[in-house]
């Protein structure tokens, strides 16, 4: 029995977790100092603590989860300060040939101040092959609006496929999210070309969604380096951002740079181990323009600490 798709850590409205991620993205935590545990039981049940402090507002948040297999199914009960939400997967209720899989999930998000006006969700997985597809209806007694939100991964050894869609089904129907990713992946090269629909669209014709942002990413690995470069154009605002950055290992320690070019700032991470369970990870970001980076609260230059126990 393994831990069922419905329940990937990866957001369900994400396009998914890629190379470009990894090298530009991860471990760059500045303005943050984030506390993270993890435990394990042998039947597949985990425990999860993330607390995190934003250093220049002076405001924390905490969240927990704990997730366990009960029968064929699998309950995960999640907390914020916000509210709580409940999540069953049902397991597999049906077998299509010999490769097609289809499992049903249901969850309720319940806000902290009303519990009796919980957003409902229901859905299904079908995995066949290498091809996943996720269908969720959500149920917002608040303003008794349904939503459809339909994700589609698709990978082979060379290609990746990627796609999300979020429609408004009632009170009028509308598209509010159409985001997809296609890359293509070798031993030394990845590559990847993306469009994500600017937030809060509620588009009623199609060339409502061209607003958004494109994105270009290129991967390229050689010996323990690994390089990034990253071109994103905001059709709305017509303004293009560029990120480059490396990341290697020094000794023991995982060590990344990025550079924002448009912005001219230089990003700066290292994570190790402290021991077997403990791990660490420091990140800071300085301005290359000239100018003395800005002090963050009691530290002299913006700063980013996450420690995280695997118990």
């Amino acid at each position: 029995m393994s831990t069922p798709e419905s329940l990937n850590p990866a957001p369900l409205t994400s396009l998914g977790d890629h190379s470009y991620k990894k090298v530009l993205e991860d471990d760059y935590s500045t303005g943050k100092l984030n506390l993270k545990f993890k435990g394990n039981t042998k039947n597949l049940g985990t425990a999860n603590y993330k607390g995190w402090l934003d250093i220049a507002k002076q405001q924390s948040k905490q969240e927990t989860k704990f997730q366990f297999p009960y029968k064929n199914q699998f309950v995960q009960i999640a907390t914020r300060e916000d509210g709580a939400k409940v999540h069953v997967d049902f397991g597999q209720v049906a077998k299509v040939g010999d490769k097609a899989r289809i499992n049903l999930f249901a969850n309720a998000k319940f806000g902290s101040s009303n519990f009796g006006s919980a957003i409902l969700r229901f859905g299904g997985v079908t995995q066949w092959n290498q091809l996943t597809h996720h269908l969720r209806f959500e149920y917002n007694p608040t303003n008794t609006t349904v939503n459809a939100l339909s994700r589609t991964f698709w990978k082979n050894q060379d290609w990746v496929i990627a796609s999300a869609e979020d429609f408004q089904v009632l009170s009028g129907f509308g598209i509010r999210r159409f985001d997809f990713l296609v890359g293509r992946l070798s031993k030394n090269y990845d590559f990847f070309f993306r469009y994500l629909t600017q937030e809060k669209t509620i588009a009623k014709e199609l060339n409502q969604l061209t607003t958004g942002r494109v994105l270009v990413d290129v991967v390229f690995r050689q010996n323990k380096q690994t390089f990034g470069l990253e071109a994103e154009y905001n059709l709305a605002k017509s303004s293009l951002n560029a990120l480059v950055g490396v990341s290697t290992k020094v000794e023991k320690v995982d060590v990344k740079a990025r550079i924002n070019l448009t912005q001219q700032k230089l990003g700066l991470s290292g994570k190790g181990k402290l021991n077997d369970r403990f791990n660490w990870t420091l990140s800071t970001e300085v301005p290359l323009n000239g100018t003395v980076p800005q002090k963050l609260g009691y530290f002299p230059l913006p700063v980013g600490f996450t420690l995280d126990a695997s118990l």
